[in-house]
């Protein structure tokens, strides 16, 4: 199974993964690409395979991608090469994308692979506060994506009000346990 989370810049989706992946070993990042610099907390584990703007342009060039988008200004990603992986796998995996590359996803994959995605919903002004508090120099980029990210919901399996944590993790977590219990019948 695939959870394709998804939300606006400061919904969540970070630290919701991070939660779920130290709580559940049966849980495994599926790794994309990006052109973006590293940031502090992609010094200890990143969740990116950084490339330069010029190699993703290749990977592009050379149809290596599953997927791929440009936000705020930089490329984000799926090789080729990884979805066939977690198709083959019998792990469950986890991945942030955004509102386009989700739809993307579920059209292309829908078929090979259980997927659930997962739009985690946080009012405007909240993002706000959250961005302010992670330091974050350039909200208004952020938030101009806010009303196109926000169309999106409909798209998505489930949309959860991201406002308490432990209601949020114990929600996806329900829906990894449903899946584990089915296949092992």
């Amino acid at each position: 199974m695939l959870i394709l989370l998804s939300g606006c810049s400061g919904a969540g989706k970070n630290t919701v993964i991070d939660k779920l992946l130290e709580r559940n070993k049966n849980l495994c990042y599926l790794k994309s690409c990006t052109s973006r610099e590293k940031e502090q907390r992609d010094i200890e584990k990143s969740p990116y395979i950084h490339l330069t703007k010029e190699e993703f342009e290749e990977k592009i060039k050379n149809n290596e991608l599953f997927e791929y988008e440009e936000i705020h200004g930089n490329y984000y990603g799926l090789l080729k090469s990884t979805i066939d992986d977690a198709i083959q796998s019998d792990k469950n995996f986890i991945k942030d994308i955004g509102v386009i590359g989700q739809k993307n996803m579920v059209q292309r994959l829908d078929h090979k692979l259980k997927i659930v995605s997962i739009f985690l919903d946080v009012p405007k002004q909240e993002l706000i506060n959250r961005l302010k508090l992670r330091g974050e120099k350039n909200i208004e980029k952020r938030m101009e994506r806010f009303e196109f990210e926000s169309a999106h919901r409909p798209n998505f399996n489930l949309i959860i009000q991201n406002d308490n944590l432990d209601k949020t993790l114990q929600i996806i977590e329900n829906i990894l346990n449903k899946n584990e219990q089915k296949s092992e019948f």
